[in-house]
């Protein structure tokens, strides 16, 4: 049967009834949107601090051309960031949200970049956030495709839920591309756990809670709990691709990645923060927990099945990801 929008237009494509696809279903996805752009400005606005500053101590110096230009500029970092949230509101507000998401991705590329110059490398933290912006972008995109000019514009539902699954997409992408860039660099060594008893011996615990010590202890005196540890990370990681399979399996998976990442700030110091707030806004049934009673809209019905393209270009981009990771990203003038 071919799909309709909300103006009963026919778009001339097969979909697919996938149910329950979402918590969302029914609902204004209004907080998805806004929530995206709250937790992507609040990561920009300290990477922007954070640049600001190092570009005028003399202990961090530029090494490239686009570094060395935006710290001859007073108040680059500020001008940045004042574009990136003007991004952002755009795509709050659902006002040319895709040009808005665009022109925070390009500020957020630069800010990389100069970030990179300064210290030598980008900012883990602002790598989740970006992905998941692009995936809303993307799906946004997709659904300006199937429904071309004003019929896109008014059907907000669609090109909103194309968006999350985007969002989704990209964000379990990131997760199985970190996974995939262990067993690429590391081959099996890596599920051995050497590396891992590594990691957490360069860090000093975050607190002294003795049951966090001895559990340090175990995984690095222990050659069967290290290699426990290195692979149930990988399984975590590389098993995100479930945060695509439905709202009950994504809740689950969302928690299994969240210890995860409690798991690796009490052995390794290392907070991802940002990640962590993504899976929480994405995966939690907030509009259950709000007792808001669902909405069925003729976009909620169905769901135009993505091409199997698609699915070839982002794996695709995953691998290639994983081999270029460990190369590095140099600005040479």
């Amino acid at each position: 049967m071919p799909n309709r929008d909300v103006h009963g237009h026919t778009t001339g494509l097969a979909v697919t009834n996938l149910g329950a696809a979402s918590f969302w279903d029914g609902h204004d996805r209004a907080a998805l949107r806004i929530g995206l752009a709250l937790i992507v400005g609040i990561e920009l606005a300290a990477e922007c601090s954070q640049i600001a500053w190092q570009s005028g101590d003399p202990h961090f110096g530029a090494t490239g051309t686009i570094a060395v230009r935006l710290a001859e500029i007073p108040g680059a970092a500020w001008i940045l960031l004042a574009l990136a949230l003007g991004g952002l509101v755009a795509l709050g507000l659902d006002r040319a949200a895709i040009l808005g998401g665009a022109l925070t991705l390009a500020v957020g590329a630069m800010i990389s970049a100069w970030q990179t110059a300064l210290v030598g490398s980008p900012s883990r933290n602002a790598f989740f956030p970006g992905a998941a912006l692009l995936g809303w972008i993307l799906g946004q995109a997709w659904a300006w495709w199937l429904l071309p000019g004003q019929r896109a514009l008014a059907s907000r539902p669609l090109r909103e839920r194309l968006g999350e699954a985007g969002a989704l997409g990209c964000i379990a992408a990131a997760y199985v591309g970190s996974c995939a860039s262990k067993l690429i660099v590391s081959g099996s060594e890596w599920a051995e756990g050497m590396q891992l008893r590594a990691l957490i011996l360069r860090q000093l615990p975050p607190v002294e809670w003795g049951w966090v010590a001895a559990w340090r202890a175990s995984i690095v005196d222990h050659d069967v709990a290290a290699a426990a540890a290195a692979v149930a990370t990988l399984a975590i990681e590389g098993g995100a691709w479930l945060l695509l399979v439905g709202p009950r399996l994504r809740l689950a998976w969302a928690g299994a990645l969240i210890s995860l990442h409690i798991a690796i700030l009490l052995l390794c110091t290392m907070p991802y923060l940002e990640p962590v707030a993504l899976l929480v806004l994405f995966a939690v049934p907030w509009p259950r927990i709000a007792g808001h009673p669902a909405r069925a809209t003729p976009d909620d019905s169905a769901l135009p099945r993505a091409p199997a393209m698609v699915a070839v270009v982002l794996v695709a981009l995953v691998l290639i990801a994983g081999l270029l990771a460990p190369l590095g990203w140099t600005d040479t003038p």
